[in-house]
């Protein structure tokens, strides 16, 4: 998803959609994703770009115990500013590279456990009862 600067003097702002099945192929705890809707708003300040992104994307992830599918829905908002500046994230370069940057950000804001509904009842080791000597003492403990 490259966009030339060139593009954006002339608008305030740009929706795109960009499918990220290919970049999942490598994480193991997304199952599939739906296309990202994606919507920036930006301005220049400065010599500098400040872009506003939504994104708005659907995925199945991996149940933390189970590796069944759990529906995820992810919403979320971010600034990012280009520039040379040592306030910038990222450098104004032409054209922008935003699919990168974009797909470490849904990285980044997807739960790292998440829990499919049958895993509630899952307990992979049963709770050992202490040795009788030590059972006063394990009582003491778990206060």
């Amino acid at each position: 998803m490259k966009i030339a600067l060139h593009e954006l003097k002339e608008k305030t702002s740009i929706e795109l959609t960009y499918d990220y099945s290919h970049e999942i192929e490598n994480i193991l705890d997304i199952l599939s994703i739906e296309p990202a809707s994606i919507t920036c708003e930006f301005k220049f300040v400065q010599g500098e770009l400040i872009m506003n992104i939504s994104v708005q994307v659907n995925m199945d992830l991996a149940c933390s115990k189970t590796l069944k599918p759990v529906p995820f829905s992810m919403d979320f908002d971010a600034e990012i500013i280009f520039g040379n500046s040592l306030e910038a994230d990222f450098p104004l370069e032409d054209p922008l590279e935003l699919t990168d940057i974009i797909f470490g950000y849904i990285l980044s804001e997807k739960p790292y456990t998440i829990y499919h509904p049958d895993a509630n009842d899952i307990l992979f080791e049963k709770e050992k009862s202490p040795h009788p000597a030590f059972a006063d003492l394990d009582k003491i403990v778990k206060k």
